[in-house]
């Protein structure tokens, strides 16, 4: 049986020096062809040019596309107070997740306004997921968010800072692991074996089309996991992370 597969971190719009159509009808095509049946999305322009923009595209994406697409909302704490006010109002619109690219907007995980959105997000219910790609992020984050056990997903993760991430879940039930970059073979085992409740903590996210969703789909589906794992990998983890229902038609 094949299994239902939610792709955590999608992306349309704009990429700086890239060629790949990011298109929605592209991202749309790469779902239907690997057999992606919901993702959550973002827009670009919303990373790289002005964050409320962007979540004004990905909500309307989201509502052009209801049974495929649901909005992921980016936050810049660099704009701050009025970033607080954004979280907010993309709460009330029915916005799943909030998604922050510390390293592509160059700003550190230890600052302050950082610090006190998170807290925004935490009292408004909002998971939040940070791309944590250096060494020391996690270790930073992990001192930022001692106030909650809300969920927090870990993006960017490769082999070179995975040991990192290994002994901050092994301490810190509330961190979850995006898949995306964990391509070298026993990567996926080592947190099911080393971290409580490891395949539990585990989401696949692809970030098509910017990536080749086989490229991230492959290991998961190759990996020494068990089938029932697989399925809380791609799909079922996620669900479950989203603490509440993931709709379009608040």
């Amino acid at each position: 049986m094949a299994i239902p597969i939610f792709d955590a971190c999608t992306l349309f719009g704009p990429w700086p020096q890239h060629e790949v159509d990011l298109s929605v009808e592209s991202l749309l095509a790469n779902m239907a062809q690997s057999g992606i049946t919901r993702s959550l999305a973002t827009a670009t322009i919303g990373i790289f040019h002005d964050y409320r923009q962007g979540n004004i595209e990905t909500l309307q994406a989201a509502k052009a596309n209801p049974q495929q697409l649901f909005p992921v909302a980016t936050l810049d704490p660099r704009a701050y107070p009025e970033c607080l006010d954004e979280a907010e109002a993309r709460a009330g619109e029915g916005f799943r997740l909030f998604r922050f690219f510390p390293e592509r907007q160059c700003w550190p995980i230890r600052f302050a306004p950082f610090r006190e959105l998170l807290q925004k997000c935490d009292s408004l219910g909002i998971p939040v997921a940070v791309t944590v790609g250096d060494a020391g992020d996690i270790s930073a984050l992990a001192g930022e968010v001692t106030f909650t056990q809300a969920p927090l997903l870990l993006a960017g993760v490769t082999p070179s800072n995975l040991g990192e991430a290994l002994a901050v879940m092994k301490s810190d039930t509330k961190f979850y692991l995006e898949t995306t970059a964990l391509l070298s073979p026993g990567a996926l085992e080592a947190v099911r074996d080393i971290v409580p409740s490891g395949a539990e903590r585990l989401v696949f996210a692809s970030y098509s089309p910017l990536r080749y969703l086989s490229t991230a789909l492959g290991p998961v589906l190759a990996s020494g996991l068990s089938e029932d794992d697989k399925a809380l990998v791609l799909g079922g983890n996620l669900r479950r992370l989203l603490t509440k229902p993931v709709t379009n038609d608040e």
